[in-house]
């Protein structure tokens, strides 16, 4: 598959239903909130997170990750003694065999080469590996780019919610302790993504490699099932394909919800509707486009102007050419 030529836009909205998108380890593990606005954030570590654990998940076996272009460089590993790897570690892993036979010279151009070989998350996120004392990261831009914070449309109320552990809480209490943990009853987050071609140069990125992050955005968001994230659910995405070095920018902020309850009172799809008018009416101007492709949700109810539907539809009522993904 061909390295990508063009730039791209990703728009992925996705609700998040009693459970916490996105904690804060330095504020009790709170949902992250704008103190200004009251929006839910949520931070590209975190989209890339799930990406990631998707692409492990998918090929458990390390070997036919490698093997295929698809393992990744930024996850948990372990030395042989047992104790976590650390980044230098984790760059050794790959070193030995990129540098067999080779002078110290040529090292880090091998090291990238095998990294981007073999990482699906290097060629779409770069990275910086540490190579050690006194010699400089191995560096790469990513060529996928998320918001650093990711926005809900609207303002939540974090709750905290308290409950029964199940174990004591010291070794000579008759009784079980207490668990606190907080949540979002409603949020729908709204994550925005540029992928650059220009980069793409470096880290080699291509077709199908965008076409395992959709997966990877889709999919591992739907498969969040851990004790903090259980009720993410997908609802739609917008792949929008330009010519080379040109973009509308900004497809997050085209959005907005309408809605005839308070923002903090939402609590399903039911209670709204995403007006998407600015959006469609931005694509239609945009001459440098070359194609939109759509997953949708049959759950999120579309608006442009005072018309209804899913998305495809009231994009290609308004004489757009969508695809499905």
């Amino acid at each position: 598959m061909s390295i990508i030529s063009n730039r791209y836009e990703i728009l992925f909205l996705y609700e998040c239903k009693d459970c916490n998108p996105n904690g804060d380890p330095l504020d009790e593990n709170r949902p992250r909130t704008d103190p200004e606005t009251g929006e839910a954030t949520v931070t590209d570590v975190r989209i890339k997170r799930t990406v990631r654990d998707y692409f492990v998940n998918q090929e458990p076996d390390v070997e036919k990750r490698l093997e295929t272009g698809r393992e990744v460089l930024i996850r948990d590993t372990e030395k042989a003694d047992g104790t976590l790897s650390q980044g230098v570690d984790r760059a050794n892993q790959f070193l030995t065999e990129a540098t067999k036979g080779l002078k110290k010279s040529k090292k880090r151009d091998a090291l990238q080469e095998l990294i981007l070989s073999k990482c699906i998350d290097a060629r779409l996120f770069g990275t910086a590996v540490p190579l050690g004392k006194g010699e400089p990261s191995l560096q790469l831009t990513g060529t996928v780019q998320f918001s650093a914070f990711n926005r809900s449309l609207h303002k939540v109320s974090p709750v905290m919610v308290q409950q029964t552990a199940a174990f004591a809480g010291n070794a000579k209490s008759n009784q079980k302790s207490f668990a606190e943990r907080w949540l979002l009853p409603y949020a729908l987050i709204a994550s925005y993504a540029v992928v650059n071609e220009v980069s793409a140069r470096t880290t080699k990125m291509t077709e199908a490699d965008l076409q395992f992050l959709l997966d990877g955005l889709w999919w591992g968001t739907a498969g969040l099932n851990t004790h903090s994230k259980m009720g993410h659910d997908p609802l739609l995405m917008v792949l929008a394909e330009y010519n080379a070095g040109q973009r509308i920018g900004k497809l997050s902020r085209r959005i907005k919800m309408i809605n005839d309850k308070t923002d903090t009172a939402l609590r399903s799809t039911e209670d709204y509707k995403l007006d998407v008018s600015n959006l469609l009416e931005a694509f239609k101007d945009c001459n440098a486009l070359n194609s939109i492709t759509v997953k949708q949700d049959n759950l999120l109810l579309c608006q442009n102007g005072e018309v209804q539907g899913d998305f495809i539809n009231l994009a290609e009522q308004a004489g757009l050419s969508v695809k499905k993904l």
